[in-house]
């Protein structure tokens, strides 16, 4: 056989190789396109419920958070998750996701009665936990900033950033001694608390 045939013979296999590389590669590309964009439907679907609850906490306008509804949004966001969103969560959400709850938890540890509302220390604490939590699902959603390799650096950071200033939120959490402000309108049992006359006597 020549070399020229051989030389031939060669030039044809890495023709198909290349070929079939491509196509390959074209077609993991594709299938891969698919999966994210089934994926970014599932999390239209499932993400603003989450993003409505979390408003429990948002800036304009400040919202009066009881320990009663900061304990009903605590088991709100387990339910959605279990039912609705978990599964759809990216692994930067599911932390942003975690450290609410975890901050939600370190609050309820105090005690407080019912009425008792979130003083203004632990609720801005708690609104910057839940802010980065709704960064994240924007990020999943790319609703504000398109993906590249340097978003991709970016978003990391903030990530990491986020991360370490959830801790310090949530050890503060831990060890204020008394996140909630007493309710001056009702008794230690939860009961309208009486109100007093001009001459200081209790009204029934």
């Amino acid at each position: 056989m020549s070399a020229q045939v051989v030389l031939a013979i060669l030039t044809g296999l890495l023709g198909l190789l290349s070929a079939a590389a491509l196509a390959l590669l074209n077609s993991g590309i594709t299938a891969r396109a698919g999966i994210d964009e089934n994926l970014r439907s599932e999390r239209l679907k499932a993400y603003p419920a989450l993003w409505e609850s979390s408003g429990a906490v948002s800036w304009w306008p400040r919202q009066d958070v009881p320990r009663a509804s900061l304990e009903a949004l605590h088991q709100n966001l387990r339910s959605w998750y279990y039912s609705t969103g978990g599964l759809f969560l990216s692994e930067a959400a599911r932390a942003r996701y975690g450290e609410v709850q975890e901050h939600i938890e370190a609050l309820l540890r105090h005690p407080a009665r019912a009425t008792d509302s979130l003083g203004p220390t632990a609720y801005d604490d708690l609104f910057h936990t839940a802010s980065a939590l709704r960064t994240a699902l924007t990020q999943d959603l790319d609703t504000r900033r398109r993906k590249s390799y340097r978003e991709e650096r970016r978003r990391a950071r903030w990530h990491a950033q986020a991360a370490a200033e959830a801790e310090i939120r949530i050890e503060r959490a831990v060890a204020d001694p008394s996140p909630f402000r007493a309710d001056a309108g009702v008794d230690d049992h939860g009961r309208p608390a009486p109100t007093r006359t001009p001459d200081g006597d209790e009204e029934p």
